[in-house]
């Protein structure tokens, strides 16, 4: 009876339930199959080489610097703002000088041989009874167009639109083009600024439509009235040229990034080696956080 009763209980041992740590090693062989056919690999060394290409940089932030595509940069900078310079130099009334009939009827004296008229306003000269001239005392303020007198139609309307969009566009790509002084401007960025001064530039040729409107061709029965370019309209022609030879220095070259010498170093890393070797039938790994050795 003794003998069977020992049978039964080395039986009972036999089939008891396993104990806590077996359950725990084989819970974690479970959940990291990878680790245990890494250390089942009966490999004695091994070495694998990445590219730097494959190591993802570290993200840098926005960070102003000076110069960073070089002075050609400078250029289309310095053309653009002189442009818009050069169209803000107008004072809203100097645009044109108009001589003939249509000048007593604005002024409502027939004396008066021009005005000087802008897309908004006009001025009137005045005589100088000590020189026996007329002149323009700049001191006073610019009048508006009686509009029962001039006709402001369409082209008029269309002309005055074009001007105020080339100043917009063409201030806006001047300032945006001001910006590569100190950040790193990509290729499309770069076009997009010039896409803006070449946009200002057919704007302005446009707004010289208002030539043809009818303050400048009418009174053909009592004398034809004309409009001469003046102040206004050559300086409109000058932010012209200096938009188009932004727009062109612009689209005919990318000027690229000129790093500094420590970005440099840090850029053209050496190409990573990562060795890995089997010491005992298991791979090589931190002590602390299992991770690869990068040497």
């Amino acid at each position: 009876v003794v003998s069977q009763n020992n049978d039964d209980v080395n039986v009972a041992s036999s089939t008891a339930a396993p104990s806590l740590d077996d359950v725990i090693s084989e819970h974690i062989e479970e959940s990291m199959p990878m680790r245990n056919e890494v250390r089942t690999a009966a490999t004695s060394s091994e070495n694998f080489t990445v590219p730097a290409s494959a190591v993802e940089p570290a993200p840098t932030s926005v960070k102003c610097r000076f110069l960073p595509h070089g002075l050609y940069s400078v250029i289309p900078a310095l053309f653009s703002m002189m442009a818009w310079f050069a169209c803000l130099s107008k004072d809203g009334c100097d645009y044109a000088r108009v001589t003939g009939p249509i000048v007593a009827d604005i002024t409502n004296n027939p004396k008066t041989p021009f005005i000087d008229a802008g897309f908004n306003h006009y001025r009137e000269p005045l005589y100088n009874a000590v020189t026996g001239e007329w002149g323009f005392d700049f001191t006073l303020p610019c009048q508006e167009y009686n509009t029962d007198i001039v006709n402001i139609d369409g082209v008029w309307g269309f002309a005055r639109f074009a001007s105020f969009l080339s100043l917009v566009f063409g201030g806006g790509g001047a300032l945006f083009i001001w910006f590569s002084m100190c950040f790193t401007f990509r290729k499309n960025t770069w076009r997009w600024a010039g896409y803006e001064l070449l946009s200002a530039t057919i704007l302005l040729v446009l707004s010289y439509t208002w030539f043809a409107t009818e303050m400048c061709h009418g009174n053909w029965e009592s004398g034809q009235d004309k409009c001469s370019m003046h102040y206004g309209a050559r300086a409109d022609i000058l932010a012209c040229i200096l938009w188009a030879v932004s727009s062109v220095l612009i689209f005919c070259k990318y000027p690229t990034e000129k790093r500094s010498p420590q970005a440099s170093d840090s850029i053209q890393s050496p190409r990573t080696e990562l060795e890995m070797s089997e010491q005992s039938g298991e791979r090589r790994v931190g002590q602390a956080t299992d991770e690869h050795e990068i040497i």
